[in-house]
């Protein structure tokens, strides 16, 4: 008798539910409206479960239950039951797989059905992408969603080019994986799909991989421990790597050390900007010990003079932070480059500069500069997060400091013959 009951309620609340969709089809937002007495004696026969406004959806949650049980054993009963005799008509199943996504959006089996549905040509690509983008607005977080998303570009984009894909529907797939992220903090499956649609999409566009980075600079200015933002802006950062010029990558990197020294001091006592500051600090490490040439080194610090007003335009500078004793990004650089040309025009032969690589007070590029700069916020910051997120950062680079400096010995010892011949290449 019970599930006859929740069975009668359950088709009930479906049919409301597809009387809503039919009623108003530009539905682009859909969220669970609490019941304080979901389990009281109200009179479920009489009860509106659906609210409809301004394309906006909202299910009663004492619905939810039965509405998911009545459309899921419809949907599957008869497939888990292995009866071949029994059969939906396109437009039930299409109704019924949306009833169920929207109550729960990580039921894989029901995606897979309109993935069945979009190959047999039943199911338009275009209503499916509206329909995973509706069921984001309530499951932000629903990885099965997102994948499934990603299948649906694909065809897409077998069916209109990548080009064309670009031109039209990339904005908004990016405006939805950020509306996702907003939804929810730390949302890792947002982006994640976010890094594949640049990956994908942007990876060799430079002037989009800008717009995008600097569409990143603002979200890591409103989300502060954001630390999934963060690392999309990392590879980001990599690959305007690889299709930047040397100073131009250097420039971002400038940039990017100045922005967390801003939002350090501005929000003191966020971790996730303080390990953002390492992966910063290791990648302008590995680049300049790369190969970046004494005349890029020259030309970047050149350009980059206190006062100058280019000087705010070429590395996006914020001017949040006070004015303060902590080194500016110009004396890194000018240090990088003084080094460069000490090491060029200080020694007479390649046995000094041995010696010099060999001495234990040997340091990688703007280690001096990292370490004054966590001096000082230990010296003068009053929050206790903010000076133990300082002194791990120190010893990180300590640690760094003494693995590069082991293997530049191991890498002198077994190659010095190459390692001989690169350095005297660098400095004639």
């Amino acid at each position: 008798m019970a599930a006859t009951c929740c069975t009668e309620l359950g088709k009930k609340y479906f049919c409301c539910l597809n009387e809503a969709f039919i009623t108003d089809p530009e539905i682009d937002e859909v969220d669970v409206i609490p019941c304080l007495d979901c389990y009281g004696k109200q009179n479920k026969e009489t009860e509106n479960p659906i609210v409809l406004v301004n394309h906006k959806l909202g299910i009663k949650s004492s619905c939810l239950r039965p509405l998911f049980l009545f459309a899921y054993e419809k949907l599957l009963g008869r497939r888990r039951e292995r009866k071949r005799d029994y059969s939906l008509s396109v437009t039930e199943t299409v109704q019924l797989s949306r009833a169920v996504l929207l109550v729960n959006a990580e039921c894989y089996t029901v995606w897979n059905i309109r993935k069945e549905l979009i190959s047999a040509g039943i199911l338009s690509l275009e209503d499916d992408i509206k329909f995973s983008a509706l069921v984001l607005s309530k499951h932000p977080r629903s990885a099965e969603t997102f994948a499934h998303r990603r299948w649906t570009i694909g065809q897409l984009e077998k069916h209109k080019g990548q080009n064309e894909f670009v031109h039209c529907c990339l904005r908004s797939e990016l405006a939805i994986s950020l509306r996702a992220a907003e939804s929810y903090a730390d949302n890792y499956t947002a982006w994640s799909h976010r890094s594949w649609l640049v990956e994908r999409f942007m990876k060799d566009m430079k002037k989009r991989l800008f717009c995008e980075l600097q569409v990143m600079r603002k979200w890591t200015e409103r989300h502060i421990s954001d630390n999934c933002g963060f690392h999309h802006k990392q590879v980001l950062l990599k690959y305007l790597k690889n299709v930047c010029s040397n100073s131009e990558v250097i420039h971002l990197l400038l940039s990017e050390l100045e922005f967390t020294s801003d939002l350090i001091l501005t929000f003191p006592g966020h971790e996730v900007v303080w390990y953002h500051r390492r992966f910063v600090y290791y990648f302008w490490n590995q680049f300049c010990t790369a190969g970046t040439s004494l005349g890029t080194l020259q030309e970047v610090s050149g350009s980059l003079k206190i006062g100058d007003d280019n000087s705010s335009e070429n590395c996006n500078r914020t001017s949040r932070s006070p004015s303060s004793t902590i080194p500016s990004l110009f004396d890194l650089a000018s240090a990088s480059f003084n080094l460069l040309r000490e090491l060029k025009f200080g020694f007479n032969s390649w046995t000094s500069v041995t010696k010099e690589l060999t001495n234990d007070r040997f340091v990688p590029l703007s280690t001096p500069s990292e370490l004054r700069f966590c001096n000082d916020v230990i010296t003068r910051c009053q929050s206790e997060v903010q000076r133990r997120c300082a002194s791990n950062y120190k010893q990180w680079l300590l640690l760094q400091s003494k693995y590069s400096a082991n293997d530049c010995n191991v890498a002198r010892s077994s190659s010095g013959e190459a390692a001989t011949e690169s350095w005297q290449e660098m400095f004639v």
